[in-house]
């Protein structure tokens, strides 16, 4: 409550201030859309699980598995109070207006439950309402096979998988092998991988990297890399949480030893989401509805309809992934892989309108440093989030910001799409 208040106490300064902060430039800020992965969870995986792949006992989380816990509610708060004052400071938003923002989730309690701590810092005072298609549905936007808005042709999202390995999927997992004794040594706590056999514990070498047969919706993989997704997924939730592995008696995990791995995990999500197949299956319905939303024409069918000056939409890192795969949108931020998608990470597309006229889309990503998740550090003006501008090849100009005329951006996600 006190960050809260301590935060709302910033907002509201920052909105006394707004007028005077109007664009300099001449240029104005019309529209803002949000596609956040939800805050920090707990693992998936309940500790006994991931203890069969470690040589020590793993911290506790005090939520069930997969849900918010209060720590990333925190930070998800933090991080909307930043845009708070970034679009306040920008013109966008003003005083007491509470239906600026309009909040839409998945289903799941990570994601309504960010959205949620999200609201809290960007609409202070407000009552947030988060909006979703209901429990037990299939969201469209997340789920698009099976609200039934997609059919995967699975023999072509394989092929598109397989053509970007050449087909040989051993080989693509022979290039991580610095990445994969980095993890044994981790995980089995020895100084040089590979580290000595264990009696009944899981090993990121067990498994040749494979194709699976099964996989009804996406292309399934095996191997070293689909092992290490998981764990180090839940090793970054847990450390980003704040939870305490040295008491634990683990050593040497750090944030330079954590990104000496994630690139296991960033190689296999790269490969199974972002080729294009699949994303095109999966991100296509989203892509044309965050468009509509960015063109906010009377009669579209706009996300929270044409007026809402900011949406916010919280979904999973397979969303923000499958989007920038199928857009060919890449993006890095310092103490992560490329591409990575942190939790509590998001794309920003912003609408601007220049002095000339012209309407432009900007794309950025933003993210929480490994620090500022852990330590809960306040976002600020001065204290920003990392952010990476984007270039959306097809569309974006050679300018600073990468500007992309809308129409421009238009033909390119409806490209896309259709192909």
């Amino acid at each position: 409550m006190r960050l809260l208040a301590r935060f709302s106490a910033f907002a509201l300064a920052a909105l006394v201030a707004a007028p005077a902060a109007a664009q300099t430039s001449g240029e104005t800020l019309e529209k803002v859309v949000i596609l956040s992965r939800h805050g920090v969870r707990a693992a998936m995986s309940s500790p006994e699980r991931l203890e069969t792949a470690t040589a020590r006992p793993w911290p506790r989380f005090s939520v069930p598995p997969g849900h918010l816990t209060a720590n990333g509610g925190t930070l998800s708060t933090l991080f909307g109070a930043y845009y708070r004052e970034l679009y306040a400071r920008q013109g966008l938003l003003a005083g007491a207006d509470c239906g600026q923002v309009y909040y839409w989730a998945n289903v799941t309690q990570r994601t309504i439950a960010t959205a949620k701590a999200m609201g809290e810092g960007l609409s202070p005072g407000c009552t947030v309402d988060v909006h979703t298609v209901g429990e037990g549905k299939a969201d469209p936007l997340f789920e698009p096979v099976k609200a039934g808005v997609a059919k995967p042709d699975m023999a072509l999202a394989r092929a598109s998988v397989a053509g970007r390995v050449g087909g040989n999927l051993v080989a693509w997992s022979a290039g991580h092998a610095d990445a994969i004794a980095s993890l044994d040594a981790l995980l089995m706590q020895c100084d040089a991988a590979p580290c000595p056999k264990a009696p009944g514990k899981r090993r990121v070498y067990d498994e040749p990297a494979a194709f699976l047969d099964d996989a009804d919706e996406t292309v399934g993989i095996s191997g070293p890399e689909a092992f290490a997704s998981g764990i180090t997924e839940s090793m970054l939730m847990a450390w980003a949480d704040g939870q305490d592995f040295a008491g634990q008696g683990w050593k040497g995990l750090d944030e330079a030893a954590l990104l000496r791995v994630f690139p296991l995990h960033q190689a296999e999500f790269d490969l199974r989401l972002r080729s294009h197949e699949v994303a095109r299956t999966g991100a296509g319905h989203l892509a044309s509805k965050i468009l509509a939303t960015l063109e906010a024409k009377p009669g579209k069918d706009a996300i929270g309809g044409p007026d809402a000056k900011m949406v916010v939409i919280v979904g999973h890192d397979g969303t923000l992934a499958m989007l920038g795969g199928l857009l060919g949108m890449e993006w890095v931020a310092p103490g992560y892989q490329p591409g990575q998608i942190a939790p509590g990470g998001n794309l920003v597309f912003e609408r601007w309108k220049r002095v000339d006229g012209a309407r432009v889309i900007r794309v950025r990503y933003a993210v929480q440093s490994l620090s500022q998740l852990r330590e809960k550090t306040p976002l600020t003006l001065a204290a920003p989030p990392s952010a990476s501008p984007i270039f959306v090849p097809g569309c974006s100009g050679a300018g600073a910001g990468y500007d992309c005329p809308i129409e421009a951006f238009a033909a390119v996600v409806k490209g896309a799409v259709a192909h």
